[in-house]
């Protein structure tokens, strides 16, 4: 007993000693490192390898302080990094150093010191070459994601406001592969942050980006890709958690970007493609609600240009999508996928029935687009049901459509789109009669004068 009594005695003792000589031990380094930083910031001439043997001291003294938790020495080691780095006191791989220290303090609960570490990047990549920013971005980030996991969202939102820090001191037409790579880390951090539900953190990365944006309007290609990479990113983790509040966040500003111009045509082509991707997959999700509210933007977005050619390209693309959850779930759970293509067609009928003279050949070309794709879906779901027809199949349609009392603005308006679909279809049967559905209700009274079957050639 008093031999263990003596060893842990003997156990404290030391510790007391190591404590009592590193700690004065730590702060003369440090002075002795002022005083050498000192010397070097006012000659004219600087001894490279007197550079590296001094930030290498400096790196020695800042691991050292974590190891012993010694707040004070890290920090004021850190400000001796960050004078360094101002005075352009920067060796080859510089940024990947800082980076490593950065996730050793990160994995050693020590937050404080990441801060510190986050704002040495600051100053050191104001002194370095186009080429090691993009690699010394790409290290800043793997601190953010690091500290996303490990639920210190304030480190990542410093180092979000560091990339705009990048991003709005660069030249984009000299050196766009920065910006590149700064949307990438967003894009990354972004998703992260979705992932760990932190709303405002997304909020601010989105504004901020679309701030930028809007500024730098006529971008290159090169960027227009990453950006729309990064809001189809967001998008798919978005549909994922299934937040249509979080959808109207990302579309409200990504059709402000369209209005400003400040994504290309070939860029709203890509991302159309890309969000209609998201929503079919989107649409596999039964109880999904982000899928329509897709469709709807890209009709939105497709209205904005004012071009047959993106309608051309549209109407299809909805049209497979919505094929594609008639197909898993059927016509009823489905409907609301089908939902936006149905009410584009009703809104149509009604512009082109009542406002004769104004309307063009572009537009109701968009309505027979718009019908024969609709049609298409609904074969295509009356083939899923061996005894039922087309016809039928738009009863069924309508009667849907009424039990959503919620979407539905006008009854007659909603009845006599479908029965346009009906006549649509019977135009190309030679016993028509023998097709009709034998529902009263919906096709009593049929709403259409001969005048408007003549105009729609029904």
């Amino acid at each position: 007993m008093l031999l263990l009594m003596a060893g842990i005695m003997s156990i404290a003792a030391l510790v007391m000693i190591l404590g009592w000589y590193y700690y004065p031990r730590l702060d003369w380094q440090i002075k002795r490192l002022a005083a050498r930083l000192n010397q070097l910031i006012r000659c004219q001439r600087r001894d490279k390898q007197a550079v590296q043997q001094l930030l290498k001291s400096i790196y020695v003294i800042i691991n050292k302080g974590m190891t012993l938790n010694n707040s004070v020495a890290t920090y004021q080691a850190l400000d001796l990094l960050k004078l360094a780095f101002g005075y352009g006191l920067v060796r080859p791989g510089e940024s990947a150093r800082l980076m490593a220290i950065g996730v050793t303090a990160l994995n050693t609960n020590k937050p404080d010191t990441v801060s510190f570490i986050i704002d040495a990047f600051r100053h050191l990549v104001r002194q370095l070459p186009p080429e090691a920013i993009v690699n010394a971005i790409e290290q800043l980030t793997l601190i953010g994601i690091v500290a996303l996991k490990q639920k210190h969202n304030f480190l990542a939102a410093k180092v979000v406001e560091c990339n705009f820090d990048i991003m709005e001191k660069t030249d984009i037409a000299v050196d766009h592969q920065i910006v590149v790579a700064a949307i990438r880390t967003l894009k990354l951090i972004g998703v992260l942050g979705l992932r760990r539900r932190d709303t405002a953190l997304f909020r601010e990365i989105n504004m901020r980006l679309s701030v930028w944006l809007i500024a730098n309007p006529g971008t290159d290609d090169d960027i227009v890709t990453e950006i729309v990479s990064t809001l189809t990113a967001w998008l798919h983790r978005i549909t994922w958690l299934g937040d249509t509040f979080l959808f109207s966040i990302i579309a409200d500003s990504t059709f402000s970007l369209i209005e400003a111009e400040a994504l290309t045509d070939a860029g709203i082509e890509l991302m159309i493609d890309d969000w209609g991707n998201v929503a079919a997959a989107a649409c596999l999700n039964p109880n999904s609600r982000v899928t329509g509210l897709i469709i709807e933007f890209i009709f939105k977005v497709s209205n904005h240009q004012k071009t047959n050619k993106q309608w051309i390209k549209v109407i299809p693309l909805t049209g497979r999508i919505a094929k594609l959850a008639v197909y898993r779930h059927g016509i009823i759970t489905a409907f609301m996928v089908m939902y936006p293509i149905l009410e584009l067609g009703r809104k149509l009928l009604w512009t082109e029935l009542r406002y004769v003279e104004y309307i063009g050949e572009f537009h109701q070309e968009l309505l027979f687009r718009v019908v024969k794709e609709c049609l298409i879906i609904l074969t295509y779901a009356a083939r899923q049901d061996i005894l039922g027809s087309t016809g039928e199949t738009i009863v069924d349609l309508f009667k849907c459509w009424q039990a959503h009392p919620e979407i539905m603005v006008n009854e007659k308006s909603v009845k006599k789109y479908c029965q346009l679909l009906l006549l649509s279809w019977l135009r190309n049967k030679k016993q028509a009669k023998k097709h009709m559905p034998c529902d009263a209700d919906f096709m009593e009274p049929m709403l259409f004068s001969n005048i408007e079957k003549q105009r729609l050639g029904i």
